[in-house]
């Protein structure tokens, strides 16, 4: 149980008090996305970017929305280009690797003009997960905007990712579990019952991982399991390596749990988060982005 106590840090960064501007990205999509570097010519035709904190980089072609934050701003006079010495790493070599591969064109690095580069967080954002928000509604677009910036308000995730019970999965027709005795001792150490119910191990896995479940009504929010066997998932419930590792779970507000089972983008989202905070990734779908 010492595992459950580790806190791992290098939290994704959300758009709570950000300034978000959407930019049009068509011509340089894969390398922006590839190198996150935007650019556009300093002149007063780009002004509505000053003071971006996030970019949302739409694909109107392909109807892709991204949103990233920010990172660094930095403006490069016309006969600098060629020339980044002034940039310090990494920053330097993704300039240059962007910047040999849309500089050809005259559409995008005007000739004379000076430019400003926009260096975007990094954080992944693999094909499938970018054709998800092609297929989003304008409301689902709306909704997973508020998530992304305050995702507090709308999820809780347990501070370490392990697995509390392995080989555990839910039970049928409300049957009760029956833990181990070894579990039994260390929970009680935790102040935590033995919660005997269908969901209850997962319940008490989260709990034990440090998370926190705000009440409502006379129970709390729901502790979500965000690999449900769709789009190719994993079915937590069903698999005995999944149905109590914390770093699988949520909770959720009541409000927000029905779009998190509906959404794919929603979901891609989570699975996501669950691989950033704790390098859990069951359908391997960002290791090599």
């Amino acid at each position: 149980m010492n595992c459950l106590r580790r806190k791992l840090e290098g939290m994704k960064p959300c758009l709570k008090e950000r300034r978000i501007i959407e930019v049009c990205v068509g011509i340089t999509w894969l390398a922006t996305l590839e190198h996150r570097v935007y650019s556009c010519p300093d002149t007063s035709d780009f002004d509505f970017i000053w003071g971006a904190t996030a970019l949302i980089l739409t694909n109107k072609h392909l109807g892709f929305r991204v949103p990233l934050e920010v990172c660094a701003v930095t403006k490069i006079a016309a006969n600098e280009l060629e020339n980044l010495n002034g940039l310090a790493q990494p920053l330097r070599s993704r300039a240059k690797a962007y910047l040999s591969e849309v500089k050809a064109d005259q559409r995008i690095i005007r000739p004379g003009c000076a430019h400003r580069l926009y260096f975007l967080n990094t954080e992944p954002w693999p094909l499938r997960m970018q054709e998800t928000t092609a297929s989003a509604s304008t409301t689902e677009w709306s909704a997973i905007l508020s998530i992304c910036t305050d995702p507090d308000q709308f999820f809780q995730w347990p501070q370490v990712g392990a697995l509390l019970w392995p080989g555990c999965v839910r039970t049928q027709s409300d049957g009760e579990h029956k833990y181990p005795i070894e579990l039994t001792a260390p929970l009680a150490q935790l102040e935590l019952r033995s919660d005997t119910r269908t969901n209850g191990p997962a319940i008490v896995s989260f709990l034990a991982s440090g998370g926190k479940r705000p009440n409502w009504g006379s129970e709390g929010w729901h502790i979500h399991h965000i690999y449900d066997g769709t789009n190719g998932s994993p079915h937590a419930v069903r698999d005995g390596s999944l149905f109590t590792h914390s770093a699988g779970f949520v909770a959720a507000h009541p409000d927000i749990h029905d779009l998190a089972h509906k959404s794919d983008l929603l979901k891609w989202l989570l699975w996501r988060e669950a691989f950033l905070r704790f390098a859990f990734d069951p359908m391997d779908a960002f290791i090599d982005t």
